[in-house]
């Protein structure tokens, strides 16, 4: 009971003080089950390095479950999925980005809400049709879903590409959030090259680079393997879409 009552500054405690790399091994003490709720807790931190650990063993562990129990697994996304509803009256900070996590790692999630976790970011105005109920509007939310989006790209461009995922995140392209305009890039790099036609315009492309090169603009993220300080010179250096 007293292990219970203070698991989550036991919780918090260790994604403060460990590394990212021993980060798993020595949260797999605890059941995993017991563990999402102080994780999630944790994607509200004020400290970004701490957030970002906590979406990393969240999506780890919200996997591992799905392997034994694919029920109890659904029942957290949608906890998720509830928190990005406008209904909660919430902003959800992080909640994209563990979604997202969870995805990556469970090949059973992402079959069944890749589309759903794409359409947050569907807005229809090109379409001429309705907006989708659940587009996120607010910059700080779509920066979730974007970096998302690039973060699965590294195992399902396939399925994301049947998403039009590619398209909806070169909408957000020229955003006035400089972090929607960064990870847009970021993510559509990780993309390409795209398995659907996509027209590029390079010009907008350069103005936003020159743009956020002029703030120097950089952000901490999970860039693959390590949760570190990407700036705006490295991505240019790195891109493939122009």
């Amino acid at each position: 009971m007293k292990r219970n009552f203070y698991l989550k500054d036991e919780v918090w405690s260790i994604l403060e003080k460990e590394s990212p790399e021993n980060l798993i091994k020595v949260l797999s003490s605890f059941p995993p089950t017991k563990i999402i709720s102080p994780l999630i807790g944790a994607f509200l931190h004020p400290i970004e390095e701490v957030r970002w650990k906590a979406i990393v063993a969240f999506g780890y562990f919200t996997g591992e479950i799905a392997k034994k129990d694919m029920e109890r697994a659904r029942i957290i996304i949608r906890r998720l999925m509830w928190m990005l509803n406008e209904e909660s009256g919430g902003m959800a900070w992080g909640v994209p980005e563990g979604f997202a996590e969870a995805l990556y790692n469970s090949p059973l999630l992402k079959k069944e809400y890749l589309s759903i976790f794409v359409s947050y970011l569907w807005n229809t105005e090109d379409t001429h049709k309705y907006k989708a109920d659940n587009y996120l509007e607010f910059p700080p939310a779509q920066r979730g879903v974007i970096w998302g989006i690039g973060r699965l790209a590294e195992k399902y461009k396939k399925e994301l590409f049947e998403t039009k995922a590619h398209i909806y995140v070169y909408q957000h392209i020229d955003s006035e959030d400089k972090a929607v305009c960064f990870l847009s890039l970021w993510s559509l790099n990780r993309l390409y090259p795209f398995h659907e036609k996509l027209a590029v315009d390079k010009k907008k492309i350069e103005k936003v680079l020159n743009f956020l090169k002029k703030k120097n603009f950089s952000y901490l993220m999970l860039d693959g393997v390590k949760i570190r300080e990407k700036s705006i010179n490295e991505l240019e250096s790195e891109l493939k879409i122009l």
